[in-house]
């Protein structure tokens, strides 16, 4: 199925730069096999991305230990410069670390740089959202205008536990100006998103899914916060096409308003496009 709707943003996809990418490749590859759905070519995943729809993409690092974000940082944000002549807008995101001295100068410098969003990996950093060396960072990128996606949890699967959502809901009252996005929906976790979405206005959370198990909530929830959801892949290392995810919003049973508000026009609003 070929949607109609544009503008339509993969907010959670990861083109890394060099050995970085072909690591990542291969612990999915050891511990999930060859069920990806798309290379790691960053060029044929654009491609292919494009011919499904998408026309802008959030491109999302994660630091897995201190040291490491700067660079990066920019890397990514070279990475992402490199595909200006392609059809699909690609977002440079950046990261940090709560073990590196000062996380809100590395933040700072990379949204100085052209970073738009900020992505923080719980589990493969091994911290929390709200660990009080990071509450400079949150406050920088409420600042600097940059949604911080967050993906909850430790477990090495990257499913997240009800008990793991906490931080993110203590974070998301501690900076009620920055804009937190909970990743896959906190799957397995999603419907226990559901009080923190409620009380916290500044919480929007993705339909990333995690390898091949997408987030499970019904037509209600995601009609209740469509202005706060978001379309996300995983691409390159998911076991989801991007066209599918589409398709199942698509045809879920909202209205279109919210159709296209969940395929494209939140991630705009966050991150406007010229």
């Amino acid at each position: 199925m070929t949607p109609s709707y544009s503008p339509i943003v993969d907010a959670h996809v990861h083109l890394k730069p060099g050995k970085l990418g072909h690591a990542i490749r291969a612990f999915f590859e050891a511990n999930i096999g060859d069920q990806l759905q798309y290379p790691l070519d960053h060029r044929i995943v654009l491609d292919t991305l494009a011919s499904e729809g998408v026309d802008t993409v959030w491109n999302l690092p994660y630091a897995h230990k201190p040291g490491m974000a700067a660079a990066l940082n920019r890397d990514m944000i070279a990475t992402s410069a490199t595909f200006a002549d392609h059809p699909v807008t690609v977002i440079p995101g950046c990261t940090v670390h709560p073990d590196d001295p000062d996380p809100a100068a590395d933040l700072e410098v990379a949204a100085r740089a052209g970073a738009r969003v900020l992505k923080l990996h719980c589990s493969v950093g091994n911290y929390e959202v709200d660990d009080p060396r990071l509450s400079g960072t949150l406050d920088a990128a409420g600042a600097f205008g940059l949604p911080v996606v967050v993906h909850a949890g430790h477990a090495v699967s990257g499913m997240t536990g009800a008990d793991e959502l906490a931080p993110i809901g203590r974070a998301a009252a501690d900076h009620p100006d920055t804009i937190l996005v909970l990743a896959h929906f906190g799957h397995a976790a999603a419907n226990d998103a559901v009080p923190y979405l409620d009380r916290h206005a500044n919480l929007y959370a993705d339909l990333t899914p995690v390898v091949h198990s997408q987030v499970d909530i019904g037509v209600e929830l995601l009609a209740r916060y469509a202005d706060r959801i978001l379309l996300g892949s995983d691409a390159p290392n998911t076991g989801c096409r991007v066209g599918t995810l589409i398709e199942r919003v698509v045809t879920s049973g909202i209205d279109e308003a919210g159709v296209a508000a969940i395929l494209g026009g939140n991630a705009r609003r966050l991150v406007p496009v010229d």
